[in-house]
């Protein structure tokens, strides 16, 4: 077999891969109310060429539970303490947070993003509610890389939260850090970490651009 088939073959292979997800898991029953709509299981995180996807797990499924994601993209900045645009009771201690964003599975379902602006909250674009599977008891959200500040191959830091649908609700869940009860302060703790990857798209074009040199050297 030639080299150059070797790398078509390579470059197809490479083409009909998938990203590989991370996956974060969180003890059962560990949350702060006795409902298990707000128990979180897992979040699987993955991108693609221009999102970052949270696919959020919990133990089982009501249509009142609301979601909460934090972000932390920029190195030096973000919000601090008990500060989040929802004014949910959750203390985030020094985790400077830049981008939160809410999300709700009533109707249609939607999310609700928002940036740190070095002095309050503001609306941001790219957020999106990409899914909601009750069957799998599963809701998938994303944001743009672009809308985080990041590029392929950079890295972000973030929790995951359940949380009730008034002001004042703690986090009755989160993935790690210390959830509470209705009435109650839920607290951070170390900020999960995630490492985009190039998409297979990506990949591809790294690989047509070795096997192009690979053919010129020839």
């Amino acid at each position: 077999m030639s080299a150059y088939s070797t790398c078509a073959l390579a470059l197809i292979a490479v083409t009909a891969s998938t990203s590989v997800a991370d996956i974060y898991t969180d003890s059962a029953g560990d949350q702060g109310p006795p409902n298990s709509n707000l128990d979180l299981i897992s979040v699987e995180v993955t991108n693609d060429d221009t999102n970052v996807f949270f696919s959020i797990t919990t133990s089982s499924f009501e249509s009142w539970t609301k979601y909460m994601v934090f972000v932390d993209s920029v190195d030096g900045s973000g919000a601090d303490g008990n500060n989040n645009p929802w004014v949910r009771n959750v203390d985030m201690g020094p985790a400077g947070i830049d981008f939160y964003m809410g999300a709700w599975v009533d109707g249609t379902g939607g999310t609700d993003l928002n940036n740190w602006n070095g002095s309050s909250w503001a609306s941001a674009a790219g957020g999106s509610m990409n899914s909601i599977d009750s069957g799998t008891n599963t809701v998938t959200m994303s944001i743009e890389l672009a809308t985080l500040g990041l590029e392929l191959g950079d890295s972000l830091r973030f929790e995951i939260g359940t949380t009730g649908g008034s002001q004042g609700d703690p986090a009755t869940d989160l993935m790690n850090g210390t959830s509470a009860s209705w009435g109650g302060s839920a607290s951070f703790g170390e900020l999960l970490e995630y490492n985009t990857v190039p998409a297979p798209g990506a990949l591809s074009l790294l690989a047509l651009a070795g096997l192009a040199a690979r053919r010129r050297r020839a």
